[in-house]
């Protein structure tokens, strides 16, 4: 006959797990655009016309101070020439009084001689304007546009988390031993059912 219950109750367990894992981050990526417009510079200059009237003005007989001074510094030299010319003429006229000449046939030759009038026909002005010119001339300055691209390169950051296994014990392993039987007494005379 058992006396003796004996229970027992295993050990139960419960696992949890994590797996490992990398948590990086990638920033948005970033690139800054420098734009250069085009550029067109013109520089433009127009016909230049230049006209000199001052030849054809002088044949007219408008004449600037330095044309008139010129033409006095002419008229001077050669009045002075055809005086000296006269008065050798006049001169060598009186030298021939033997030859019957006269002072009064000389000086009437000579009233003769400056009452001699040229005619002709001539054009107004006589010289035309002096035209010279400048051609137009255009400089063109082109510089294309451009767009530069400047990239920020910014690091990845990435964190590790390691794997994780927790192990729980949710109950514990027991063994209960439980006596079923009758108490045995020694001296058996302690039983208080004991009967002789």
């Amino acid at each position: 006959m058992n006396v003796l219950k004996i229970t027992t109750t295993p050990i139960r367990l419960s696992m949890t797990s994590q797996r490992a894992r990398l948590d990086s981050e990638i920033p948005d990526p970033e690139i800054g655009i420098i734009q250069n417009p085009g550029r067109l510079n013109m520089k433009s200059e127009n016909i230049k016309v230049n006209i000199d009237t001052s030849r054809s003005r002088d044949s007219m007989g408008f004449k600037t101070a330095r044309g008139l001074m010129s033409d006095a510094a002419q008229a001077g030299l050669k009045a002075a020439a055809d005086a000296t010319a006269q008065y050798s003429r006049v001169g060598n006229q009186m030298m021939q009084i033997q030859d019957g000449v006269t002072v009064a046939d000389i000086m009437k030759n000579q009233m003769l001689a400056q009452t001699n009038v040229t005619t002709g026909i001539g054009f107004i002005p006589s010289v035309g304007a002096d035209i010279s010119w400048t051609p137009a001339d255009l400089a063109i300055d082109f510089a294309p546009a451009s767009v530069n691209f400047e990239p920020k390169v910014q690091k990845t950051e990435s964190v590790y988390v390691p794997g994780e296994l927790n192990v729980n014990v949710e109950q514990y392993p027991r063994v209960d031993i439980e006596y079923i039987g009758d108490p045995m007494y020694v001296p058996p005379s302690a039983n208080p059912a004991y009967e002789e």
